[in-house]
This record gives C-alpha cells, sequence and structure tokens, in this order.
C-alpha cells in the first residue's frame, strides 16, 4: 500500500459537462458511466498534449485525477472553450488522500473495505468515503481517492507504507508516462504512446487538436515512440539514452525515471527513441559517468498495434 501524494484533482460541473468534455478530451466521454472511468488527454490545436488525465463519474460531477502542477493548467485551458456552456471548472479539494494498491498483494485489506474490488482495467467503484479506480495496465494496480481523511486513518492503520517513488516506477515499466508542467505542450499523442495505451478514441467527433492527431495516426507508423529501457547503473537528471543503429547516433531526453533501491533490481526509464527498422544498441550517458548498457524492454501494450 502507498500513500500517493503527487496528484492534483479538477471537477466539471453542470448540465453541459460531459458534452463540453466530449469536445476537448481524446476520449470518449459518452462512453463514462457511473462504474467506468476513462484515461484521456487534452490537446492543443497543434495537436500536443497540454494534459493527461482519468475522468471518473462521481454522482453529477466530472472528476479529473491529473498530476502535480496540472490542474490550474486544465482548468485555465478548459475556461477558454467553456463560455458558451453551462460548466463551472473547479480544482478540486474533496479528495485529501490518495492510496495506491495492488488487487493481489492487498487483497485481504480490499475485502474488508469493499464488497466488490473493480476487476478489469478502468472499472471503478463509487462510495460514500472514497472512489475505487482499476488503472489500465497488466500489474492489476488500484487507486482510492479518499474523501474523509478520518476514513484514511482507520485504512491505514497498522498498515506500512511503501515509498511514492516505487508506485512511479510501476507506471514507467508499464509504459506510461504522465504529464507534468515541464512536459506539457512538447509532444504529440503519437509519440507518447497513447494511440496504443487506449487515451485516443479514433471513432469519436471532433475535440481540440483531432484533426491534426487523426492525419498522423493515418497518414502511417510513427518515426519515433516513447520506450521503456532498463538500467543497472543509477540513472540522473542530465542523463540522455544513446542509441546507434547502422551508421546513425541519436541522442534522447530521460522524460521518466526510476533508480532502484536495492542492486536486485534495475533502475527503468522512459526516453522516446527512433523506431529503427534495423537492430540498435542503447547506452546511457550522463556529463560525470561514462557509458552503461540499457536493455530495451517490451511494453503492457503492443508497439506492433503501430499501423
Amino acid at each position: 500500500m502507498i500513500e500517493i501524494t503527487n496528484y492534483e484533482f479538477v471537477t466539471v460541473t453542470g448540465p453541459d459537462a460531459p458534452a463540453f468534455l466530449q469536445g476537448q478530451v481524446t476520449c470518449n466521454v459518452e462512453k463514462l458511466e457511473k462504474n467506468r472511468a476513462l484515461a484521456g488527454a487534452i490537446c492543443n490545436l497543434k495537436g500536443r498534449v497540454i494534459a493527461d488525465f482519468l475522468l471518473v463519474l462521481d454522482g453529477e460531477d466530472c472528476v479529473l485525477r491529473t498530476q502535480s502542477g496540472m490542474a490550474v493548467i486544465i482548468k485555465n485551458t478548459l475556461e477558454k472553450y467553456a463560455i458558451f456552456s453551462k460548466v463551472k471548472l473547479s480544482i478540486e479539494t474533496r479528495f485529501n488522500k490518495v492510496l495506491g494498491m495492488s488487487a493481489d498483494e492487498d487483497a485481504e485489506f480490499l475485502t474488508k473495505i469493499i464488497q466488490k474490488s473493480p476487476k478489469s482495467a478502468l472499472d471503478c467503484h463509487v462510495s460514500t468515503n472514497a472512489i475505487f479506480v482499476r488503472l489500465p495496465g497488466n500489474d492489476k494496480r488500484l487507486e482510492v481517492w479518499i474523501h474523509d481523511e478520518k476514513q484514511f486513518d482507520d485504512w491505514a492503520v497498522n498498515h506500512d507504507f511503501d515509498a511514492v517513488g516505487n508506485w512511479n516506477k510501476k507506471d514507467i515499466l508499464q509504459g506510461f508516462i504522465h504529464i507534468t508542467p515541464i512536459l506539457s505542450e512538447e509532444y504529440t499523442p503519437q509519440v507518447l504512446n497513447y494511440d496504443l495505451s487506449g487515451i485516443i478514441d479514433f471513432s469519436k467527433g471532433c475535440y481540440t487538436g483531432q484533426e491534426i492527431i487523426a492525419r498522423m495516426h493515418y497518414r502511417g507508423t510513427a518515426k519515433k515512440r516513447l520506450s521503456l529501457l532498463l538500467s543497472k547503473s543509477v540513472i540522473k537528471q542530465d542523463s540522455e539514452v544513446i542509441q546507434r543503429y547502422g551508421d546513425k547516433t541519436n541522442f534522447s531526453k530521460v522524460l521518466a525515471y526510476s533508480n532502484s533501491s536495492n542492486e536486485s533490481e534495475n533502475s527503468a526509464l522512459l526516453s522516446i527513441l527512433d523506431m529503427a527498422s534495423g537492430e540498435s544498441n542503447f547506452s546511457l550517458s550522463s556529463p560525470a559517468n561514462e557509458e552503461q548498457v540499457l536493455n530495451l524492454q517490451s511494453l503492457s501494450y503492443s508497439l506492433a498495434d503501430d499501423q
């Protein structure tokens, strides 16, 4: 069990809330139900990702869970388009505690606090005290967004919390990159694999940036993709990934990383790499260190689905 401290929430209320969001986000809000969450993103007119989120229906409220520093960006972005809609946007403070759990490791505890735990990716359960959301991916994780701090204290008693960095590492190992202020409006959804991990619904109607995103999708295979690599070395903020194939050498930023807490585990990172047709070799470089070998890993979704 982990107490997650790097989340923020935005609430969209009003009779036009679902229809308004449908015209602004990459996921199909018509599929949003009280027991079904959605993963989505907000893009700018150039098709670059402003923010990513999980969307849950809490009564009549549409609640977006995002990363630290992103709530005000989401609110300000959506308010530009809300002038003709009956909606109100607010930074949400009711979820004062968030827990991360494993459906397997925390199964006994989950049976005590919820009659029926969400079983499939993006299933959710809304109670008076909390919202339970099953995350995408194959590692059976759940988030619990808690309304009542006393309820959190009751549930957390006699439980040791794991480090939040271990939760972030699980996201990295699944191949999920979350947008922080420094990454906002830097990348297209395809480069971040949002078209492969279920964040974009290409069957829905128009939304901001949709024309460019659809054109890139139907034009052909992406030349660059977010990729997962493991290292036996310590990864640093200024580290770079070196990719060598044929007579080419490319340098890529490390977008997210998590160092191992013990010698038996590898450190992990996400970086945007060329989708080279031939075999590539990868290494990690930083100004203070010599190159260290990196090993490319498969993701919880398949890059082979890139058509």
